[in-house]
């Protein structure tokens, strides 16, 4: 994010590295993506639900500041029912993943990261 000198985890406080929000302690592979004066790296994560099967993805600064970093990251998605969750290292692997297995379907849910997927939601009385 523009004017960002330190790795986006919260307790690091290491110089960023790269074209990303994070130290070489913290930073993982992605695809780069600059808005306007910003860069981020945007990263992709295989993941299944039930019979589906998707690719989350999250920025950079998100995963660190809310996650601190890949192992939150995997943990949060498992602690929202998500199995199998796997980052995604190259646009080969990303595309791959778009294709569901036999007996899969994409999940609806696929695509960026959400705070709350529909099998969370409240049920209404």
């Amino acid at each position: 994010m523009e004017g960002r000198t330190i790795c986006a985890v919260p307790e690091c406080g290491a110089p960023i590295s790269g074209d990303g929000n994070l130290c070489d302690q913290h930073r993982i592979p992605g695809g780069i993506v600059r808005v306007g004066a910003s860069t981020m790296v945007i990263t992709a994560w295989a993941a299944e639900h039930a019979n589906d099967v998707g690719v989350i993805l999250l920025n950079d600064w998100a995963l660190g500041v809310h996650f601190s970093g890949r192992e939150g990251s995997q943990a949060k998605l498992r602690e929202q029912g998500f199995v199998n969750v796997r980052l995604l290292r190259t646009p080969e692997e990303v595309a791959a993943a778009k294709t569901p297995a036999e007996g899969k379907k994409r999940g609806a849910w696929s695509g960026s990261w959400q705070a709350q997927y529909p099998w969370h939601a409240p049920k209404k009385g």
